[in-house]
């Protein structure tokens, strides 16, 4: 059942002696009561137009789901938990002063603060505060839902299960020998909150943590990286490229040799990343690595944090290159290319004994991939190979053909596919048109496509 909420009601915290530290209740006033609390609120500078901004762009967003409903453990309806919203800005002064300091992130979306308290229990310390992220003027397709529960359960949990950890401990000093005394000496302090670690038009990167001063090993951080224009999560491929393990792998022990040389000890055989390595988004917009304490080195030199710089053709390339920027390197002489996409570096057999040509990085529809460029004697390019994936994961049906489409409207001929797939798995398919051939090759794990001068076409 849905309860009522009444202007004259009062969000009110559990009591110090209550074991449940997410029992929250309802304090009923009188309406006098609740119109002198009302009138009494002193209402933060601009708060006001604010809260008349949130009513008008609530009403073009009818029907959105907000997570306030878990006050009542997922019982509520959405529509009640913008009372309890509504209500808890008129009900509370320190809350109202905290939404008027809500970060704004390039008028998109905006971090605040869902739940904060403080709690003393068994001479312990719990302080708890988690964060909700909103979007302002467009939506993600319920991506901040989904973030936004993950988070609530997380800090939850943690501090649900930090208080039994800590309480096991006590029974255990006192079991021992320990005094009430010795064990207040102790100060022990549970905190659970979060920090913004960057903010941009393009990317929102938030950390969850939670500590216990007690004992390093049960701290936890989650990072939470939102690519605002696309609307999804953002992971290290979608920064670095394709090759992103090499690049990330390759600056690290670059860092870790540096660090070393300065004093920093490290475990020896750093085997290097996986697709599950935590990271944050930096203010200059370049992942940061994050190892927790014992991963990487000893306990003695705690958290060790790596930001990545992105390959300096990722850097210049844009959403702006095309295939026809792409194509356009076929016939040129190689000496012209050298600073074409954002740079080419050459391309040399391993004994340097052949010169094959240039290797660039693109990104073409918001994807980073690598374009290979080889010469003849003369010194032009014979032909441009653009490689899409590269084995580092699956390609899916839907980009294939998009990029199948993209290739037959820049070359304005429709493609020839090959019969059936090869032995080795592959489908092919090829055009002709305006002296240039292309053809497109697609596996399991690799999709690539090349151009080249149609027969007899090389001047």
């Amino acid at each position: 059942m849905i309860p009522i909420i009444h202007p004259w009601t009062e969000w009110q915290e559990p009591d110090d002696k209550s074991d449940d530290l997410f029992a929250w209740k309802w304090k009923e006033n009188t309406p006098e009561e609740a119109k002198k609390q009302y009138e009494e609120i002193p209402i933060p500078e601009e708060l006001s137009e604010r809260v008349n901004q949130e009513i008008r762009r609530g009403n073009q967003r009818r029907g959105r789901k907000l997570l306030f409903a878990r006050f009542w453990k997922g019982t509520a309806a959405a529509a009640a938990a913008a009372v309890v919203f509504t209500t808890a800005l008129n009900a509370s002064t320190a809350f109202a002063e905290s939404v008027s300091q809500i970060p704004v992130i390039g008028e998109v979306a905006r971090v605040l603060t869902f739940r904060s308290y403080q709690k003393a229990d068994e001479d312990m310390k719990i302080s708890v505060e988690i964060p909700t992220i909103e979007m302002i003027s467009e939506d993600l397709d319920g991506l901040e839902d989904s973030v936004n529960e993950e988070i609530l359960n997380l800090c939850e949990q943690y501090a649900e299960e930090a208080r039994e950890r800590a309480l096991e401990y006590r029974k255990a000093f006192l079991e021992t020998g320990g005094t009430l005394e010795e064990w207040e000496a102790h100060h022990i302090e549970i905190r659970v909150w979060y920090e913004v670690k960057s903010q941009t038009e393009r990317y929102l990167s938030l950390a969850v943590m939670g500590t216990e001063n007690w004992v390093s090993a049960y701290s936890k951080t989650r990072y939470y990286n939102l690519d605002l224009e696309d609307g999804k999560l953002v992971t290290l491929a979608d920064l670095l490229g394709g090759d992103y393990k090499q690049t990330v792998d390759e600056q690290i022990r670059e860092q870790m040799k540096e660090r070393s040389e300065d004093g920093t000890v490290y475990f020896e055989g750093f085997e290097g990343i996986d697709e599950n390595t935590p990271f944050y988004i930096n203010e200059t917009g370049n992942p940061v690595v994050v190892f927790e304490a014992y991963e990487i080195a000893p306990g003695s030199e705690g958290t060790q944090e790596f930001e990545i710089t992105q390959p300096a053709a990722a850097q210049v390339a844009s959403a702006s290159t095309k295939l026809s920027d792409v194509t356009a390197l076929v016939g040129m002489k190689d000496e012209d290319t050298e600073n074409l996409l954002g740079g080419g570096t050459e391309n040399w057999t391993e004994d340097r004994s052949f010169y094959i040509g240039r290797i660039y990085e693109v990104k073409l529809a918001e994807n980073f991939c690598k374009v290979f460029t080889t010469c003849g004697e003369d010194g032009k390019v014979e032909s441009v190979s653009l490689w899409i994936v590269n084995g580092e994961r699956q390609v899916t049906d839907a980009e294939a053909l998009m990029w199948e489409q993209q290739v037959t409207d820049m070359m304005g001929a429709e493609p020839s596919w090959d019969k059936g797939i090869s032995e080795g798995g592959s489908r092919n398919c090829r055009w002709t048109a305006a002296g240039l051939a292309a053809s497109m090759n697609w596996m399991e794990d690799i999709l690539t496509i090349s151009f080249q001068p149609a027969v007899g076409e090389l001047t």
